[in-house]
């Protein structure tokens, strides 16, 4: 029976590490995928901009 409750605190402990890394994790993952959207819709701005100066001539 105790070993069954070590058992048992030894898996608790890991998954509140690994939620904890899983956090960790997102930050990065998010950073970069605002910076990536930002350059997406930067560059279909210019492209709409440069559309539009290419039918004025």
């Amino acid at each position: 029976m105790m070993l069954l409750n070590i058992l048992l605190q030894m898996q608790q402990s890991a998954t509140l590490e690994n939620a904890e890394d899983t956090h960790k994790f997102f930050v990065p993952v998010m950073v970069i995928a605002v910076i990536f959207i930002g350059i997406v819709v930067y560059l279909i701005s210019i492209d709409r901009k440069i559309k539009k100066l290419e039918e004025k001539k």
